[in-house]
């Protein structure tokens, strides 16, 4: 049977597919009651973060934030993620996790600019900044709402697990450089995996949150925990080029009442007889003035002894 060909994944990814409308709707009103908790947890903090923190003993750059109970020190109502940055000795951590399906996907098409800027001057040109993840144009990885089945036990439970694992695997294949400006001895492109004191992570948990976090040496910053004095950073959401998306593939882009983006034809990057078979993700929905708007804002902060 053409069926029991199929591998696990690709069954789940076509599970989903042929849900129904009044399960799209379901699903919907589901997630919106899950959030909830994240949408009073999101009020109580600041916009910004206000104070120094020392990064945990345990703490592992591996896109989760467990060293930290999944707890954060701000949420940015300009960028709609929360952040904590902290030090130890020798690193500098910054670590966010979107919640937002669209603001994930901005993430997941431009990437995250963390930049430092070590005069304390809000002036990212004089700075120094790390982009992640950069995913290659025609290779990217998206999330969809209809992709979020509850996890709370059962065969809901098991659906979730299975397609987080598939973005998981996903992201971490296609998610290999890291970019760096202005950091002297460093190249504008590096590995995941290099030796130049930087290192960034991503991962998706059963809800499709994404975390990421980033490091990097504090000698690499020209900054000495033995004289900690007042920077500026900067946390920048690019917004995604649609129109270089879609001129990739030569395709034209849709939109419905001018509030979201429908992608038409093929996937970009991918032929028919690809998408047919394998059913690669791309977001159902998408809020275009979000998706494609660059959104950030600036902090300052004082390495903690």
């Amino acid at each position: 049977m053409v069926g029991s060909t199929l591998t696990m994944d690709v069954f789940i990814l076509l599970y989903i597919t042929n849900k129904n409308i009044m399960i799209f709707k379901y699903l919907s009103i589901v997630l919106m009651a899950s959030m909830l908790p994240f949408f009073i947890y999101a009020q109580k903090l600041p916009n910004i973060q206000q104070n120094s923190l020392r990064a945990p003993a345990n703490i592992k750059i591996d896109g989760k934030a467990t060293e930290w109970n999944n707890k954060f020190q701000a949420y940015n109502n300009a960028t709609d993620i929360f952040y904590t940055i902290a030090n130890d000795d020798t690193k500098l951590y910054l670590t966010i996790q979107a919640t937002d399906h669209t603001v994930i996907n901005k993430i997941l098409g431009a990437g995250i600019v963390f930049t430092i800027n070590t005069s304390n001057e809000k002036n990212i040109k004089n700075g120094m900044s790390l982009t992640y993840p950069i995913l290659d144009i025609q290779n990217r990885v998206w999330v969809n709402l209809v992709d979020q089945p509850q996890a709370t036990a059962g065969r809901d439970a098991v659906l979730a697990d299975s397609i987080m694992n598939i973005r998981n695997r996903e992201f971490a294949n296609r998610s290999k450089v890291i970019g760096v400006t202005g950091i002297k001895g460093v190249d504008t492109l590096v590995s995941v995996y290099n030796h130049d004191g930087i290192k960034a992570a991503g991962t998706f948990n059963n809800k499709l949150f994404f975390t990421c976090e980033l490091a990097v040496d504090l000698t690499k910053l020209g900054l000495s925990i033995n004289n900690p004095v007042k920077f500026a950073y900067n946390i920048t959401l690019p917004g995604v080029d649609m129109a270089a998306i879609y001129a990739a593939t030569g395709q034209a882009t849709a939109l419905a009442a001018g509030r979201y983006i429908i992608p038409t034809g093929p996937l970009p990057g991918f032929t028919q007889e690809y998408v047919d078979k394998h059913l690669p993700s791309w977001p159902y929905k998408i809020h275009v003035e979000t998706f494609t708007s660059t959104t950030n804002f600036w902090g300052e902060y004082v390495l903690l002894k």
